[in-house]
């Protein structure tokens, strides 16, 4: 089997704020790359779903908004999403933490 992800991923455990037209849900980050993040989430959602997500990475000040679309579901266990529309300054900040970790 190959991994069709054609960016870096790195381990991330974090508090992850989600948007999914509804109520906020705190959700666990799993890992990250420069393209997308893996949640750990009870909830199922939907594939092609949009997200607005926020979080901090550790070590970095800046807090990223970004907006993510579902790309696969593991129901009651995992969402990922991969982000439609990071600014350059967000961009910048998770390439950073994927190099160095």
């Amino acid at each position: 089997m190959t991994d069709k992800r054609s960016a870096r991923r790195v381990p991330l455990v974090i508090r992850v704020e989600a948007h999914a037209g509804g109520s906020p849900r705190i959700l666990l980050a799993q890992n990250i790359s420069a393209g997308g993040i893996l949640l750990r989430s009870a909830d199922t959602m939907t594939e092609g779903a949009m997200l607005d997500i926020k979080f901090t990475l550790p070590g970095v000040e800046l807090e990223i908004h970004v907006t993510a679309r579902v790309q696969h579901v593991t129901p009651g266990e995992f969402v990922g999403a991969q982000f439609i529309n990071l600014n350059a300054a967000d961009a910048e900040a998770i390439r950073r933490f994927v190099e160095k970790a």
